[in-house]
């Protein structure tokens, strides 16, 4: 992703090496100093997180009261149950919470990896690059190049399109927020952009921080829940409408894929595998549609599957798109 940025000040400065740094001061030191603060402000509104336990206990007592005089059940009974059950349960969020804010120097210390090995790769690219083509033979060599461009061309617009999306998902969340009268609307908003970025996951957690946050310092009821629903009415607009819109079609990938690379991009490399999960899906996908039997695996990711059910036996009925073929010509040319 920082290829081009690289690419423009090799032009200019006519120096790999110095191109490289410049574009980490153009484009990573800021992302890194965005990060650094959404986590220091974060343990600063959440230092005093346990506290919420107080309120949310209130509130599930009168809520199990209400039961209890709508069911008419034992009052006794009901409390007893709430206390050794419920209760235990929201040590859980909490914690999940605590750990991961203190997690914040180990994630700082991955990034500093993920950028040594990322400078070792621009500075050894072309190297890379030409590696790849001579293992083709010359009649691939044209076609290997442009799935190469292409894929640089999809992962520019995969930077382009998150940051898109990230203004937008921040102003929109910020605006409702502050209609809401939810403190420091807009950190809250784009926090909750930049975590989107991790899809599922990063937006589930972008709606339980001001959640928890409202219920910790709001004297209303309602205003806890507006946060929730106004954060389900953008991921709506943002999942039909923006991302569709922005990202294009060839970025996405359907919901089975994703969650399966998030876990194994969690397994991995943790939250750095997680953020990459979705752009290395998309490379992916595009790399298998370059061939033949790779190709209905390519299809097979996208995004709106059950629309498109009928396209394998309508496209790719034929023995050159089977992956048992790959293995079968291995079996033949060693016989």
């Amino acid at each position: 992703m920082l290829k081009p940025i690289v690419a423009f000040f090799e032009k200019k400065l006519h120096n790999r090496i110095v191109s490289i740094f410049v574009a980490y001061l153009v484009a990573v030191l800021p992302l890194l100093g965005l990060v650094f603060f959404f986590f220091n402000q974060s343990i600063v509104l959440f230092g005093k997180l346990p506290s919420v336990r107080g309120q949310l206990e209130n509130m599930g007592t009168q809520l199990m009261q209400w039961v209890d005089k709508v069911f008419q059940l034992d009052a006794e009974t009901s409390s007893k149950w709430f206390s050794e059950n419920f209760m235990r349960l929201l040590d859980i969020p909490i914690n999940i919470l605590q750990e991961s804010f203190q997690s914040g120097t180990s994630i700082l210390a991955n990034g500093v990896l993920i950028i040594l090995i990322t400078y070792f790769l621009l500075l050894y690219r072309t190297a890379f690059k030409n590696f790849l083509l001579v293992q083709m033979n010359p009649d691939g060599r044209n076609r290997l190049k442009q799935l190469l461009d292409q894929l640089q061309k999809l992962t520019k617009r995969y930077m382009i399109g998150q940051g898109l999306i990230i203004l937008i998902l921040g102003t929109l969340i910020g605006t409702g927020l502050w209609i809401i009268g939810v403190p420091y609307p807009f950190f809250w908003g784009f926090l909750a952009g930049f975590l989107e970025i991790i899809p599922y996951v990063g937006t589930t957690i972008g709606g339980i921080l001001p959640f928890t946050y409202m219920l910790m310092v709001s004297d209303t009821v309602w205003q806890p829940w507006a946060v929730v629903g106004l954060y389900v009415i953008v991921q709506q607009i943002e999942g039909n409408f923006i991302s569709p819109n922005v990202m294009g079609p060839s970025i996405k990938v359907n919901p089975l894929f994703i969650i399966t690379g998030l876990f194994l991009g969690g397994i991995l490399w943790g939250i750095s595998g997680m953020i990459l999960a979705l752009p290395v899906l998309a490379v992916s996908k595009e790399v298998f549609r370059s061939f033949d039997a790779l190709a209905p695996f390519s299809y097979l990711m996208e995004d709106g599957l059950s629309r498109k059910s009928d396209i394998f036996l309508d496209k790719f009925d034929h023995a050159r798109h089977r992956l048992l073929r790959l293995f079968f010509e291995k079996k033949e040319e060693k016989s």
